[in-house]
């Protein structure tokens, strides 16, 4: 803090230095906390899938022996819309996450690959002393760490919402009898299956979907920053 107190001096260096550590936290928690509250709904969407595609695959093991075929096919498609409106809550879920989340999620990964461009730099080309360049190095390591949690998580929500279309087919109606029921089942899993073929997913800004692909793609653009300004510190020493 560039100001004329006598901050080496008590009580001014205990005031400015907690000051400075309350300020730390809060910006830390700002920095932090919105993608760690994200990433938790991710991982409870995919426990609520994971959760789904057990009750799809295990609804059809009914062991009753007073129960006929036409019994059967009534309880396995009353469990079905079950399964149905629980999909659609997810899918509902996914939909309000993805409003709320999409424009920071925009903004934090433009900002975040520019910041490790600039991190690269600094580690690889600017002149600069031990400690500033560890204090980069840590930082391009943990931002790269924060990112990948990031998209790993939105990259297994979008693959936990399609293997629905799998655990569906898997199931035994095959078996069931083509009678009304039998027909208004099949035709259900069809719509299922068909719904489940586009995943749920979180985006940035609604430009792109947020997956593992995602982190290659900024990893390139952060590695294209960086050749640029280098590219315009070689070509500046040059003229």
């Amino acid at each position: 803090m560039w100001v004329d107190w006598p901050i080496s001096e008590t009580p001014y260096y205990e005031l400015t230095f907690t000051f400075q550590v309350i300020c730390t936290f809060l910006i830390g928690i700002a920095y932090v906390c919105p993608d760690v509250f994200l990433c938790v709904f991710n991982l409870h969407v995919m426990g609520q899938f994971r959760i789904l595609q057990y009750r799809m695959l295990n609804f059809w093991n009914v062991e009753d022996k007073e129960m006929n075929a036409f019994t059967y096919i009534d309880h396995c498609y009353a469990a079905l819309k079950k399964c149905v409106q629980h999909h659609q809550l997810l899918i509902e879920f996914c939909v309000k996450l993805d409003q709320v989340y999409t424009m920071s999620i925009f903004v934090h990964m433009a900002f975040l690959s520019v910041l490790m461009g600039l991190d690269c730099y600094e580690i690889l080309v600017a002149d600069t002393n031990t400690s500033i360049r560890l204090i980069f190095i840590f930082h391009i390591t943990g931002s790269l760490i924060h990112l990948f949690v990031f998209t790993y998580t939105c990259h297994f929500m979008m693959e936990e919402s399609t293997n629905v279309t799998r655990t569906i087919y898997s199931g035994s109606w095959s078996t069931l009898p083509m009678y009304k029921t039998g027909r208004s089942l099949r035709s259900d899993i069809r719509f299922i299956m068909i719904r489940s073929l586009k995943p749920c997913c979180l985006t940035a800004g609604g430009f792109f979907p947020v997956s593992l692909e995602t982190f290659t793609s900024l990893l390139s653009s952060t590695f294209s920053y960086f050749t640029l300004m280098r590219e315009s510190l070689i070509r500046t020493e040059g003229e």
